[in-house]
């Protein structure tokens, strides 16, 4: 088992075209990242349901201080029953220019009109 996280552009929320266009599979530091976002943004656990499939809107704020974390390394450690080992220990060269093409496809799609959404554990 694993946690599969995605991102998607669509026009509104409850637009039934969410477009995927990143995915990972058990990046742990860039899920606690968007957990510990979901929870500055109001959405905190109090009701013990978990942030795993609950979309987050990503706006182009979030996703620029994002680009920052990711280029100084800066995503926290996050572990979980279903991450495995930390995910700055894959290739880290490859990784990180996997994620910052999703914060500049991100903003992209957020200058064409679109919302960003995270969500993952579906």
């Amino acid at each position: 088992m694993g946690l599969d996280m995605v991102a998607y552009k669509c026009k509104t929320i409850k637009d039934d075209e969410w477009i995927e266009f990143a995915g990972w599979r058990n990046h742990n530091r860039l899920h606690g990242y968007m957990r510990n976002l979901w929870e500055s943004k109001g959405s905190p656990d109090c009701l013990n349901v978990g942030f795993n499939g609950i979309p987050l809107e990503l706006n182009a704020d979030d996703l620029k201080i994002l680009k920052t974390a990711i280029i100084d390394r800066k995503l926290p450690a996050t572990v979980g029953c279903f991450f495995g080992e930390d995910s700055y220990k894959y290739d880290q060269e490859v990784s990180t220019k996997y994620d910052l093409q999703f914060v500049e496809d991100g903003l992209i799609a957020i200058q064409d009109g679109y919302k960003v959404i995270y969500d993952s554990g579906h």
